[in-house]
């Protein structure tokens, strides 16, 4: 009995599909086999862009970190910002004896605030406070304060901006008084009180009538005003060594 396929029929076949699976696969794969060696380099290529990517981002970061810190340093010699309006009573609202104004003088832009108290009783309304300034006027001399702060928070000018204390000579040109109302030798001021006097300094820096880099300056005329100046210390204007502490 012959069979069904002859041995040469059998090898024909058999390499004819051979021949279809390899040019199948070289079907398949045409650019792998043509082009292996450029896919490889795309891929470098792209590795390459990635990282250099992410490079560029963290010198970035770096950079605003950097900026960041050195707004920060500078911004700890500049009092906090403060969105409360300021409580200024001007030489007009409170002074009845109209006094007469001393000649001005040229004004220029201070860099020292020299602290004082007026050794007083306190006021808490703008009518007590006036009645005060008043009374001491009448019963002391020229008042040489540039403004006063008092215990209910309101700012009250005196000499104002244009016309210098001689109460501390070695300051006069460059500086000016700001005294506190009453007297701080067993009590500390109260907290509208201070946060007027930070108000008011403030608005003097954007007023340019005070230097960025001002100082204070703490100064004893009767009663040393031990608690007031303890709350001063705890701004970074603060001069301790030209302050008075005993």
């Amino acid at each position: 009995m012959q069979p069904l396929i002859s041995p040469v029929d059998h090898e024909s076949r058999t390499n004819s599909y051979r021949a279809e699976e390899e040019n199948r696969g070289t079907e398949a794969t045409p650019l792998l086999q043509r082009f292996p060696r450029y896919q490889r380099d795309d891929n470098y290529y792209r590795t390459r862009a990635v990282v250099s990517f992410l490079l560029l981002i963290l010198l970035f970061g770096i950079a605003i970190g950097t900026y960041l810190l050195i707004i920060q340093s500078r911004s700890e010699n500049v009092l906090p910002p403060i969105e409360e309006p300021e409580r200024y009573v001007s030489r007009l609202q409170w002074d009845k004896n109209g006094e007469i104004e001393l000649a001005d003088v040229e004004q220029m832009k201070k860099n020292t605030v020299i602290i004082v108290q007026t050794d007083t009783e306190e006021c808490d309304s703008t009518k007590t406070c006036s009645r005060l300034l008043n009374l001491m006027q009448k019963n002391g001399a020229r008042l040489q304060y540039n403004f006063l702060v008092s215990p209910d928070g309101r700012t009250f000018e005196a000499l104002g901006w244009k016309r210098s204390s001689f109460m501390f000579p070695e300051y006069s040109e460059n500086g000016f008084v700001l005294a506190f109302i009453g007297n701080y030798t067993s009590d500390a001021p109260s907290a509208a009180q201070m946060m007027q006097a930070k108000i008011f300094l403030e608005n003097s820096i954007s007023q340019q009538h005070l230097d960025l880099d001002f100082d204070i300056i703490g100064k004893k005329t009767k009663d040393l005003p031990k608690y007031l100046f303890l709350e001063l210390s705890k701004l970074p204007q603060w001069n301790k060594n030209l302050s008075d502490m005993n």
